[in-house]
């Protein structure tokens, strides 16, 4: 009777005609890489990646981590469970915390869906044009400066072209959002290891991280400013910070060389910003080599051919210029007076909200659109962080027709906060980061 008992706590129906164990978050984190979460249930995270439309990285990305409002913001639908009944493995043990998806989002996906028209969100013909004729513009700029003359000119036009190649061709293809196939966003989204950084870090950082827990205190790693620059009232203080506000443009210039410098040691150590809390996936393993092989093919380019045409130092420029603007807008958009943050993130991939927030409202909240459809053209939609951070997996080009509905379903649930011009966003950028400039009361 007791090993009767006993067998009936670990195991559970799993309510699809198929009896399954019980497993605790904490098994499937440490040492279960293999394996995926979605709500209570657990499934063969190894075996579906082959099977999964949008390719096998994606899914390998989530093993061992709770995926289910992941899911839900690319996908704008339920968790197809009867589907997946032959991939489910088992149940989260009894007293586990359960993520469970959020109706807010779901009712916004159904106004939006239609919105989206006959090409289900994925890029239009234009879009695709425009990312063609940046992708040829780079390596025509670049191939000059090898094969022809390197000047300051050159190398700082191509540092804006490389920025443009990681806003309008490599973030939609790794967020699947570019083509409804799985190879063709993988290989532009290769364009991340080609301007620099590493389509693997990219993922573990954006997709992973800052997606899923945008303006969690611990688990966003882009909330993350200490020790160069203080971001949230909680974070850390040193005494330099008192001057944030005036060295922030100076310190984005020197981006660039967090991607091409940092990115390639956070693969060989296996971390996002040498942190074990933002460790990747064990499943993920198999794309670890082509991303170093990646980023020495463009140490090869940056730094050995220039060095021996004795060219080392103008390369400085492409970098400064694309981390600058790269950095530039991309503080915007989290970094404004009233911006709001949260806890409840755990390492596991797992999120709690406190009462009265939501996935929905804080994704809002911790994020703010900039101008319009013009800069949205130019800048590959970075300027509507809303409604992508909502919707990761909608081409940039759709976002000034949805965002008016976005708004108006938002209105009365969380903060939509948009700047008409950039002058008015630095402004708010400022106010926020002299706010957080003196020290705390306890020093």
């Amino acid at each position: 009777a007791a090993q009767a008992e006993k067998r009936e706590r670990m195991c559970v129906s799993s309510g699809l005609g198929k009896e399954v164990p019980r497993m605790s978050r904490g098994e499937i984190a440490s040492s279960r890489h293999d394996l995926v979460i979605i709500e209570d249930r657990v499934y063969d995270a190894a075996r579906f990646r082959w099977a999964h439309p949008g390719g096998p990285l994606f899914v390998s990305m989530f093993g061992g981590r709770d995926a289910t409002l992941a899911f839900q913001s690319y996908h704008m639908r339920a968790f197809p469970h009867e589907a997946m009944r032959e991939y489910l493995v088992a149940r989260l043990a009894e007293g586990e915390r359960v993520v469970a998806p959020c109706a807010e989002h779901a009712a916004l996906s159904k106004i939006v869906r239609p919105l989206l028209g006959a090409g289900r969100g994925f890029a239009p013909s234009g879009q695709l044009v425009k990312a063609a004729c940046v992708l040829v513009a780079a390596v025509a700029v670049e191939a000059s400066c090898v094969f022809g003359t390197r000047t300051w000119l050159k190398s700082g036009l191509l540092g804006l072209l490389f920025a443009l190649v990681g806003l309008n061709v490599q973030h939609d293809a790794n967020h699947g959002a570019m083509f409804p196939g799985a190879w063709r966003n993988a290989l532009f989204g290769l364009s991340q290891s080609w301007i620099g950084g590493s389509q693997l870090m990219w993922l573990q950082e954006h997709v992973v991280l800052h997606h899923l827990h945008t303006g969690d205190r611990e688990m966003d790693p882009d909330a993350q400013l200490a020790p160069a620059m203080r971001g949230y009232p909680e974070a850390s203080w040193f005494p330099w910070m008192r001057w944030q506000a005036w060295y922030l443009l100076p310190l984005e210039a020197g981006y660039g060389a967090v991607p091409v410098l940092g990115a390639f040691f956070e693969v060989l150590c296996w971390r996002h910003k040498f942190d074990a809390r933002y460790a990747l996936s064990r499943l993920a393993t198999p794309w670890r080599r082509r991303s170093l092989a990646f980023h020495l093919l463009f140490y090869l380019r940056f730094l050995l051919i220039p060095y021996a045409q004795g060219q080392l130092r103008k390369t400085l420029a492409t970098v400064a210029v694309g981390g600058f603007y790269l950095a530039f807008f991309f503080f915007l958009s989290h970094n404004f007076a009233g911006v709001a943050f949260a806890d409840g993130s755990s390492p596991d991939g797992a999120v709690a909200y406190a009462p009265g927030n939501s996935f929905t409202r804080q994704q809002t909240a911790a994020s703010s659109n900039l101008g319009g459809p013009a800069l949205c053209f130019i800048n590959g939609g970075l300027n509507y962080q809303i409604e992508h951070h909502l919707f990761p997996r909608v081409a940039h080009s759709h976002y000034p027709r949805i965002a008016p509905a976005v708004e108006a379903f938002l209105r009365g649930k969380a903060p939509y906060v948009h700047f008409t011009g950039i002058a008015h966003n630095l402004a708010s950028v400022f106010l926020h980061l002299n706010d957080l400039a003196a020290p705390p009361k306890s020093h």
